[in-house]
């Protein structure tokens, strides 16, 4: 792999040359003012939030203080970060990763490579690291052809640890304070990657989806968190909704005593009600896409159907079940409002072809349900690596039950993913529905001179946004 090497280092200069193009148009200062409805409470690598939105905006925020080595490329393919080149050997089970020179930690300190080795350490699984110079290696006990990607993943990011309760980075912003509401984060004058436009970010936590959409249309915000139905409200009042790729699933898995033999038609038929392009196109508003397998092909590589079951949509097919079938209680999530609107969706579908159903959005306990509305997370870019994650989201208990094999290791070949997730399927106890990506509500005085603000990946490329002058003329926060 040696021979890439001058590849990454000319890819690595191309922002700075867009930069060079484009800088005219971008303007220094301001405080970008976002909000979402999550809370975060630390800036970590290392620790993970109990909370799926929590933990997913605490990655989103420390994508902006602290580097990985690589990163991938929204387009297609890995970039450069802290490591300017890498190799292996031949089988890939020890890796090389060159790191910049001459990066700059928030302390005003340099970054030294042995701070990368024990930052890789205290969050690596199955391998060791060490250090060669300026060089960090890596080595396992099996090949590991993917560890570049794997290695982009925010998990990794490259945090310096000073004490038990401080950490600091090498991206374009650093910590300044957190509150219980609020996270200030200051531009990084000495960024490797040159200072960002703007002076500082301020972000508004635990608001209400209806707070944000008002406070972006009264010009009280700049960035927020959009709902696919909400967006068209924003577009026809004349605002701009940028949007991810699907990073989002949801799926009903059946409870354990709807498992057997004699609910397998029960199962069948249910998932067989679902009308998923009127979820995505209709409820959604063509925000989202129908979805029969776990995997989305930009994933895995290969054609949903390979994997997924397209079951026939019968009227009163619910006819066929004994009484005591035709009951089915479906339990979502009360704080997710939209699992909340799928859910209620799906209830209709299922009404339409004989069944009975209550939708329960409990906030503490409640009946045991019959089948559970699940939100999986699709942002890693390795099929087995996304499979990982949804087998540790769904649970073991949810995973015995659709199968007896055994998730496929990072290293496996895409046909023991793809055999894996055919298993996970075949019995309906997990029955995919819709893809949703994550939608952002954008104010006028907010551009991004290269790319969006929000790219494809859900990165916040912020670093790369701009305010334009009435809304740099805010006050500091």
């Amino acid at each position: 792999m040696r021979r890439f090497r001058f590849v990454w280092l000319a890819i690595a200069s191309a922002p700075l040359a867009a930069a060079a193009v484009h800088g005219a148009r971008a303007q220094y200062g301001g405080t970008l003012r976002v909000e979402t409805r999550a809370n975060v409470h630390a800036l970590d690598p290392t620790a993970t939030p109990l909370d799926r939105v929590d933990a997913a905006a605490a990655r989103r925020i420390e994508s902006l203080v602290f580097d990985t080595l690589t990163h991938v490329d929204p387009a297609g393919g890995l970039r450069p970060r802290l490591a300017t080149s890498w190799e292996s050997d031949r089988g890939g089970a020890r890796w090389r990763f060159h790191l910049r020179p001459g990066v700059a930690l928030h302390d005003g300190t340099a970054l030294e490579a042995w701070q990368v080795a024990a930052a890789l350490r205290a969050v690596s699984a199955g391998w060791s690291t060490s250090i060669d110079g300026d060089a960090v290696l890596i080595e396992s006990q099996r090949p590991r052809p993917e560890l570049p990607w794997e290695l982009a993943d925010a998990r990794f990011a490259v945090a310096v640890r000073r004490s038990s309760s401080s950490v600091v980075g090498t991206g374009p912003f650093r910590l300044e304070r957190i509150e219980a509401s609020r996270i200030i984060l200051r531009a990084h004058d000495a960024c490797w990657s040159a200072r960002p436009f703007l002076d500082a970010i301020e972000i508004m936590m635990g608001r209400a989806g209806a707070a944000q959409l008002t406070d972006l249309e009264s010009n009280r915000a700049d960035i927020v968190d959009v709902s696919p139905a909400d967006a068209r409200r924003l577009t026809d009042h004349g605002l701009r909704v940028i949007t991810t790729r699907p990073l989002q699933g949801y799926a009903l898995v059946f409870e354990p005593h709807k498992a057997d033999a004699a609910s397998d038609r029960l199962r069948e038929m249910f998932a067989g009600s679902l009308d998923r392009s009127a979820i995505a196109n209709v409820l959604l508003q063509g925000r989202a896409e129908p979805a029969v397998a776990l995997l989305p092909s930009w994933v895995s590589g290969y054609p949903e159907a390979f994997a997924g079951r397209t079951l026939t949509r019968t009227a009163k097919a619910a006819d066929r079940l004994p009484p005591e079938q035709r009951t089915v209680s479906l339990r979502v999530d009360s704080a997710d409002p939209v699992a909340r609107l799928i859910g209620d969706r799906i209830a209709v579908d299922a009404r339409e072809v004989g069944f009975t159903v209550t939708v329960q959005a409990p906030a503490g306990l409640a009946p045991r349900p019959d089948v559970r509305l699940v939100r999986i997370t699709l942002d890693a870019n390795i099929p087995t690596l996304v499979l990982a994650r949804l087998v540790a989201e769904l649970g073991p208990r949810a995973l015995s039950l659709a199968t007896a094999e055994q998730p496929p290791p990072a290293d496996a070949p895409l046909a023991a993913a793809l055999a894996f997730e055919r298993a996970l399927l075949q019995g309906s106890m997990i029955v995919p529905v819709v893809r949703v990506p994550d939608l952002y509500g954008l104010a006028d005085g907010v551009e991004a001179f290269s790319g969006e603000p929000v790219d494809a990946t859900g990165t916040w490329n912020f670093a790369n946004v701009s305010l334009h002058a009435a809304a740099r003329s805010r006050g500091r926060p």
